[in-house]
């Protein structure tokens, strides 16, 4: 069984490390060197790359205005150019660290804010005044420590994920918390409504999710067995599973993995659509990295905690992930521990970014810069470290410290100039070269969500549908007037849905929301007033021009290809008739 170990107290669980002897003995003697002071630290004057820090909701940091003063001139002290403060760690309040750390609609505000301020539009003000980029740190699934949660009534009870062994008994804890069940749509919206109030009402620059995976294998069972939208029932209904699957069956692992790559996805794709907003804001996630890196991606902890990182880099999901591979440089093994996953997740960022996470609380300062150096040189577009509180463990004994001093000495010996963050190609119409589809399948007649629908453009390889039946297909290729594509959508017992004409333009979220299974509507009523009649004879006349789609007064023309041959003519107009003249 695997277990999370959260951040609180910051320890990460280590395997046993498969350690190159070549490698252990360079990083020893490197790490000699350091030492004593033999040898001098080599400086990165990139005038391109990330450099950022976490600021966790359990420390000082932005509670207050004197706080915001002191987190940004650090940072400028430090020659950073982004904050990524933790604005939602648990969705209750009561207690330090938990609640919202700005003005919410959705959620209960954290308690523990002085000066009656508004923790996260301070920070991005002051900030923004000095240069520096704000990314708002969110936990998605994780809710509460106990039940129900203080502060919050839109969270249900249903939407709870238990242990198996918990099942239908109501809301339990996974490991040491209540964690929103990843592949309900009531939790994906829940989730999906709090990233828009905090994209459409904060000039933020980016969202950090954390914790976007399960924490135990042994999850994602429904506290209620009779909710229709639990993992669980969506897993049943999908693939025709009898019974309840063990924590280990691989087909419930693999629909598991895909209800968390259903929010990074969508996220994505939500980001970039809501209007009159600052664009482009980087979506970024924190990735698991434990132990030593593996030759496969699905030998990892990630993996089989159902987070597919590799995947949401290869499909350009994230715009950058960030692999939380804190290590101690002193020790040796976890040096090459450290090494490994830099140069291995370097080599999973596929066409985006990857920003090497780096534990300043672990270490002593020359061998943080010793370790983000190594990031940086390897090619890495950026680093970020965690943590802005605890940035240093001088005495290796395991207890970080709260220096200050870490922020001048980073500046003196690695960030000796300061640098701008990489910008994104790929979200430019003027410099990208693929664009995104995303949208809504449903059924018209009644508007309900196609769960596990089938969505293919052009010949890209096809994706599924989500609880809400929202599809994202990403790097698809486009110019810069846009290019045309086919797209088609299928579902088990349904006709088939093609769009054609649909214009993909670089650079730019498209949404095309699409009708499929319309089990409520005639063939042939095509105005959804019950009946087929004169109306819906001349919108069918009008598109019965052989091959191909087209629009004609607004009316869609793939709507009256009944058999499904691609052209509207004579076979579908004798469908139409049985309809027109009362015989279905």
């Amino acid at each position: 069984m695997l277990t999370n170990l959260p951040r609180a107290p910051r320890v990460r669980r280590a395997r046993t490390a498969v350690v190159l002897l070549a490698l252990t003995a360079a990083l020893v003697g490197r790490a000699q060197d350091v030492d004593s002071g033999d040898t001098p630290v080599t400086l990165d004057d990139r005038a391109v790359s990330f450099r950022g820090f976490w600021a966790d909701a359990f420390n000082p940091g932005f509670k207050s205005n004197t706080d915001v003063n002191t987190i940004v001139t650090r940072a400028v002290t430090g020659r950073y150019n982004a904050i990524i403060p933790e604005v939602l760690a648990y969705q209750d309040h009561g207690t330090s660290g938990h609640g919202s750390y700005w003005n919410s609609s959705i959620l209960p505000k954290a308690t523990d804010i002085s000066g009656g301020i508004d923790p996260l539009a301070t920070l991005v003000t002051k900030a923004h005044a000095n240069g520096l980029e704000v990314h708002a740190w969110i936990v998605p699934y994780r809710v509460c420590l106990t039940w129900p949660p203080s502060g919050n009534t839109r969270v249900q009870s249903k939407w709870i994920m238990v242990p198996q062994a918990n099942m239908g008994g109501g809301p339990a804890k996974i490991t040491d918390a209540y964690y929103l069940d990843a592949g309900s749509p009531d939790a994906q919206e829940y989730i999906i409504s709090i990233v828009r109030e905090l994209v459409t009402n904060y000039q933020i620059d980016g969202i950090n999710y954390d914790y976007i995976r399960y924490v135990d294998e042994d999850a994602g069972y429904p506290a209620d067995p009779n909710y229709a939208g639990s993992s669980l029932a969506r897993f049943r209904a999908l693939t025709g599973y009898v019974g309840t699957p063990g924590p280990s069956e691989p087909s419930w692992c693999d629909f598991r993995r895909r209800t968390i790559s259903e929010l990074v996805r969508r996220t994505r794709a939500e980001i970039p659509s809501i209007a009159n907003v600052r664009q482009p804001l980087r979506f970024t996630a924190d990735l698991i990295a434990w132990g030593s890196a593996p030759g496969s991606f699905s030998n990892s902890d990630a993996y089989h905690l159902f987070c597919d990182w590799r995947m949401w880099m290869e499909k350009a999901y994230l715009d950058a992930g960030i692999p939380m591979n804190y290590k101690r440089e002193y020790d040796s093994g976890q040096a090459a521990m450290y090494r490994s996953w830099v140069n291995a997740a370097i080599g999973w960022r596929y066409s985006r970014y990857m920003f090497c996470g780096q534990g300043n609380y672990l270490n002593r300062k020359a061998d943080s810069v010793t370790q983000l150096q190594y990031c940086l040189s390897a090619g890495a577009n950026g680093v970020v470290n965690y943590s802005y509180w605890d940035t240093a463990d001088e005495n290796m004994d395991g207890n970080s410290e709260n220096d200050p001093n870490w922020y001048g000495y980073v500046a003196a010996n690695l960030f000796t100039s300061t640098a701008t963050p990489p910008t994104m190609p790929w979200r430019d119409p003027n410099t990208a070269t693929e664009g995104t589809l995303w949208g809504r399948v449903a059924d018209p007649g009644t508007d309900t969500p196609i769960d596990g629908a089938s969505v293919q453009v052009g010949s890209l390889a096809a994706v599924q549908t989500d609880g809400n039946g929202y599809y994202v297909v990403t790097l698809i290729t486009a110019s810069a007037s846009g290019t045309s594509y086919t797209v088609t959508a299928s579902k088990s017992g349904c006709p088939t849905t093609r769009l054609t004409g649909v214009v993909v333009r670089r650079g730019i979220v498209v949404r095309q929301d699409i009708n499929l299974c319309d089990t409520a509507v005639l063939p042939g009523d095509y105005d959804h007033d019950g009946d087929v009649d004169r109306a819906d004879l001349n919108a069918f006349i009008a598109c019965m021009a052989g091959d191909g789609y087209q629009y004609v007064n607004g009316h869609m023309c793939l709507t009256d290809d009944l058999d499904g041959d691609q052209n509207v003519d004579l076979a579908d107009f004798a469908v139409f008739q049985q309809s027109f003249t009362g015989s279905l």
